[in-house]
């Protein structure tokens, strides 16, 4: 947004500029004057503009105390993303208290807390970039050859989502990353080949006020991703992973918030 502001002020600038070069003959003097006006009006509709623009962009735009709720089996019935049935780590937070740590969760780095709107409960990221490891009885979570994993999530100004998979020696195997506008994965097919893909026009798939749904779905190398139900990715011969993380970039207590995270086989 700050580059839209000044791209809007060298354009008010060059027309100040072209009207303050005019002719200085005496009998140009009244057009310049008028053409002057004209282009401090246009200058100042443009600062508006500007200004109406930088501070829509940096408002906080998904917030759970005004968000509905989704709507899964709608969302399962319509879209392409199908959930597997054995849950292996599930956590709805109906057990947790606001403000207190997420229980079913290691924090790599940063902070959370869950918090409470409406009846709803969520984890709020907070405290920089922020690392969440799902633990099963005390341990991290294993994933099979063949699984799903969702979450639901909200949006917010410069928020990035990110999925990172990694292998049994904590090493990263592929990543997927989100904004409200664009996302992008990097993902091992062997050591040494690694996928790149990426989707854009996003807005048209995710709600910038409410809550939103991603998904992945493994089965012995194919790996497919899904936001709001609809598939946006589909990758053959893809490294299994042993398990994941859920990181939030430059988290701040206000943004970065994520709900009713589960994996099934």
């Amino acid at each position: 947004m700050k580059r839209i502001y000044l791209a809007l002020m060298c354009m008010a600038s060059l027309s100040l500029m072209t009207a303050c070069g005019g002719d200085k003959k005496a009998d140009k003097a009244a057009d310049a004057e008028e053409t002057e006006v004209v282009n401090e009006d246009e200058q100042t509709a443009d600062e508006q503009e500007a200004e109406e623009l930088e501070g829509d962009a940096h408002d906080v735009w998904g917030d759970p105390a005004k968000a509905e709720v989704l709507n899964l089996t709608a969302l399962y019935e319509a879209g392409d993303f199908k959930p597997a049935m054995t849950t292996i780590f599930e956590d709805t937070l109906g057990g947790e208290t606001a403000g207190e740590l997420p229980s079913k969760w290691e924090i790599k780095e940063g902070s959370a807390e869950i918090g409470e709107a409406q009846g709803v409960k969520y984890i709020t990221m907070l405290g920089g970039t922020t690392t969440l490891l799902p633990l099963v009885d005390g341990s991290k979570l294993s994933l099979p050859e063949k699984y799903t994993l969702e979450f639901e999530f909200m949006f917010g100004y410069d928020v990035w989502y990110h999925v990172h998979f990694l292998d049994a020696e904590d090493c990263g195997i592929g990543d997927y990353d989100m904004w409200r506008g664009h996302a992008e994965w990097n993902l091992a097919k062997t050591d040494d080949e690694w996928l790149h893909g990426d989707q854009g026009e996003l807005y048209e798939l995710t709600s910038r006020d409410g809550w939103n749904h991603f998904a992945a779905s493994y089965d012995k190398g194919n790996l497919k991703f899904f936001v709001n139900g609809k598939r946006i990715a589909n990758m053959p011969n893809i490294k299994q992973a042993a398990y994941f993380t859920i990181t939030g970039d430059a988290a701040d207590g206000k943004s970065h918030y994520i709900r009713n995270i589960r994996v099934a086989k």
